[in-house]
Parts: C-alpha cells; structure tokens; sequence
C-alpha cells in the first residue's frame, strides 16, 4: 500500500512539474468540496498567451480500465478532440489501468484537486454520492437502447448532476457494460447459487441482490481478484465482458453466464472548482469533446464485448453460456426484496426516475 501512494505521489509531483510553466493558479468561483484548483490540472482564469480564446489547462486524467477497453480508447478519443480543437492550449495527461489507484482512491485524489479526471464505475463511488445507487437496479435495462435512453433523458442527467455534491462536475458517461456471472460450476437453477462465494464491489445494494440470490457475496479490492480467483478464495465474480476478458478472469473461472444482471456506466467527471475556474468557451469545448467521446464509446462498445465474447470461446480455458428465461425469471423474482434498498440508498426520486425512463417496474 506505501509503495501504491508512493507511486501516486510521484506521479502527480512529475505531472506538476510538467504543468507549472503552463499554469499560474486558477480563479475559482465553485463553492463544492473540489480542493485548491492550483495543483495538478489547473488552468489560467485568463485566456492562454498565444491569443487562444480557452483557458490553458493541463488535465490528468485517471481510469481503472486496461488500456485494451473501450472506456479506454474512448479517453483517447476525448485527448485527440480537445487538444485538436484546443490547438494544444487544453492538453490531456491519461493514466488507465489503476495507476493512480483504483476507483475510490483517484476520485478522492479528484475531490481534493489533485486529479482533474476520472472515469469510475457508478457502484464505486457510490458512498460519495448515494444517488449514484439508482445505476445498481437488477435487471433494470433490457438492451443497449434502452440504457442510451435513460442516460440521455433528464433522470440521466440529474444523476450527473448530483456530482456536485461531492465537488465533481459530471460530463457523461461512458459505457462499461452489462454484468455477467463466472464461474466454476453449472447453473441451471437458481439453488445453484446456494451458497456460491461471489467476489462483489463494496457496494450495499451488489450485497444485497447476491444474498438475495442466494449466494454468499463478499468485497475484495478489484487488482486482487485475479489471484483470489486462482487460489480459489472466491468461487466466483461478476463483471462486464471487457473486464473479464481482459484482465483474464476467464483463465481461472471455466463459465462465463451471459445474465445482464446489471448494466454498469462508467460516470466522467471533472474537479468541481477546476471547471468552475474555467471560461465559458474552455467549458464549452470540454464538454463538446466529451460528447462526442460519448458518442464514439457507443459505437465501439458492442463490437468489443462480441469479440471478448468470441476470444473466450476460442480460449480453450472456458465458455459463455446463455441462461435460460426460467433461471431468469427466478433471478428477478428473487431481487424483489431489493428494490425498496434501492430506493432508500439513492435517495429523493433518482431511481424511480430512471427506472421510468427504462420503463421498468419492478412490480
């Protein structure tokens, strides 16, 4: 753990360093918990000197998918189209792969100002902001489309707001993907669950929806799960495809269950006073930029989890497995209980809002 914030620290000392002649200290005008805007990141409240009508601005950037995902590429996208369309006065410093620590320790970084960026999963960060819990809903999104809706609708974009809460400004979402079960053992009916040791992320409602299910759900840090896995502390997880292609949990766990239990957004946000320290056309090209970063996920997204789904099977090592609509209906059924906790966790009307924009009831 020393040697990990080690890292972090003279990560972020190097990107400083980098930045400092760039940057004299933002202007901040934000009144969230987002930290001195000074640090790394930070901006010149007045245009850049070459003339550029955008604020000069340095952007580290922090994510804990592989370089290989999608949510990955899609950064890279958002680095080309802003420094591009900047000409160079907004420029993007990216660390994928938990190099600056995983989902909770860089959005704390955020929060106190020294990341600008980040892009974690909804469940992850969820004790910061509650309402972020309305995301953890089982079986709330039946395809693709359905979720693109919800998240462009308003219910989609009052969640993005509630980051401010938390002294983050949301931009959108990238796409991570529908859950899937692994494991080592045939599911054929829910009392095949019975039991099962399921690595979850420490998240109440995830807890929730595998007790219920009647597994025996447990927390463990993401970057550990590979050898907890392989040394059979866990009898299974649950992860999106990409995630469980390309940290290979496929090597270690023969099933792989297409059950779309839960659909998973990665949120990107920025630090709350750093944008707030920005000018109106700097926020502008930002946002614009990350919309069409948005945009590109989507198109991408499908295509990379059909091919993790064709890799594994070709993998030799194990095999996708569709379950059937009577194990379906079981696993919703037994996930009744959960949806008042869903309700209670996110708080005001998050979840009943985006459960009308999916047309769900969970009645």
């Amino acid at each position: 753990m020393k040697k990990k914030f080690l890292s972090l620290f003279l990560v972020l000392a190097m990107a400083l360093a980098l930045t400092a002649c760039g940057s004299n200290g933002g202007s901040n005008s934000g009144s969230g918990s987002g930290g001195d805007s000074s640090g790394d990141g930070s901006s010149s409240g007045a245009p850049a000197a070459d003339g550029s009508e955008f604020n000069q601005l340095n952007i580290i950037a922090a994510h804990g998918a592989a370089e290989t995902t999608s949510e990955n590429a899609s950064f890279l996208k958002f680095k080309e189209l802003v420094e591009e369309k900047s000409g160079g006065v907004v420029t993007v410093d990216l660390y994928p792969n938990q190099q600056l620590g995983g989902d909770r320790e860089y959005t704390e970084a955020c929060v106190q100002g020294n990341v600008t960026m980040g892009g974690p999963s909804t469940a992850n960060i969820a004790p910061f902001v509650p309402a972020l819990n309305a995301f953890e809903t089982p079986f709330l999104f039946s395809d693709r489309e359905t979720v693109y809706k919800a998240l462009d609708s308003a219910a989609g974009q009052a969640l993005l707001d509630s980051l401010e809460t938390a002294g983050l400004k949301g931009l959108g979402y990238f796409e991570n993907g529908f859950r899937q079960l692994t494991c080592n053992k045939d599911i054929n009916a829910l009392s095949d669950l019975n039991g099962l040791k399921i690595r979850v992320m420490e998240n109440e409602v995830h807890l929730a929806i595998w007790t219920a299910l009647g597994a025996n759900p447990g927390p463990l840090a993401f970057g550990e799960l590979y050898t907890a896995l392989q040394q059979k502390s866990f009898d299974a997880q649950e992860n999106p495809a990409e995630l469980i292609y390309n940290t290979k949990f496929f090597e270690v766990q023969d099933h792989v269950y297409l059950t779309n239990h839960i659909y998973t957004p990665y949120i990107i946000y920025i630090n709350l006073d750093v944008w707030n320290g920005l000018n109106e056309a700097t926020q502008n090209l930002i946002q614009e930029c990350m919309d069409e970063a948005v945009a590109y996920c989507r198109e991408i997204c499908a295509e990379n989890e059909q091919n993790c789904f064709d890799a594994i099977n070709e993998s030799g090592k194990s095999k996708t497995y569709e379950i059937s609509d009577d194990l379906r209906a079981e696993m919703v059924a037994a996930c009744s209980s959960v949806y008042d906790l869903v309700i209670e966790k996110a708080g005001g009307t998050y979840a009943q809002d985006l459960w009308a924009e999916a047309g769900f009831s969970p009645n």
